[in-house]
């Protein structure tokens, strides 16, 4: 493994274990065996050191979903990827993955490559997961809105059962609105909604 591989994978570590809210670059590298320059040499900045840490997270999170989009067995991608991401084991990385979103909203001019980088990089993943009938910019949007709501009040209140009901409830929309578009002669999904509408 390269030296910043290993780097990353131990500040990956500290970071899961104490957030990013009083980050220091001096705690942190006495805590991964390094020195606060060589975090600098890898990766330029503490701001640099959270989004490349935030990038190996994002990655794997989004292999994971890609493999259960292609799944057969797997059932609705948006539904494996909620069972996944909410379980005992994936709960510290969805609490740094909300901390480091917020602290990059406050930041934009900071973390300007990172936020485009996340949002892009999941619309086009769950675009790509979508039926093509529903397969637009606009519903991969919606999706990723939804998944980070219901998550952002997992984290919040801890209450999986009334979370998990609320993606299914969601996903049952998903599903009419995909039946009206084939009753109105598999128009285009904007098409396709209003003619439901009208019926």
């Amino acid at each position: 493994m390269k030296p910043r591989d290993e780097l990353l994978r131990k500040c990956l570590r500290y970071l899961l274990a104490h957030g990013v809210a009083n980050l220091s670059l001096r705690p942190l590298a006495e805590a991964v065996g390094t020195s606060a320059r060589l975090l600098v040499y890898h990766f330029g900045s503490k701001e640099g050191l959270i989004a490349a840490v935030m990038d190996e997270v994002r990655a794997g999170l989004q292999a994971s979903f890609g493999r259960m989009a292609t799944d057969p067995e797997a059932g609705h991608p948006m539904r494996a990827f909620w069972k996944s991401a909410t379980s005992r084991r994936r709960l510290p990385y969805l609490r740094l993955l909300f901390e480091v979103q917020v602290l990059a909203i406050q930041n934009p001019a900071r973390y300007a490559r990172y936020l485009a980088d996340t949002s892009g990089s999941w619309l086009t993943a769950i675009q790509e997961a979508l039926p093509p009938a529903a397969r637009s910019a606009p519903v991969a949007t919606l999706c990723a809105a939804v998944i980070d709501g219901l998550m952002l009040e997992y984290l919040a209140t801890r209450d999986l059962r009334r979370t998990s009901a609320a993606l299914e409830v969601f996903l049952e929309l998903m599903d009419e609105r995909a039946s009206r578009g084939k009753a109105a002669g598999d128009l285009p999904p904007g098409d396709a909604v209003a003619a439901g509408d009208r019926s």
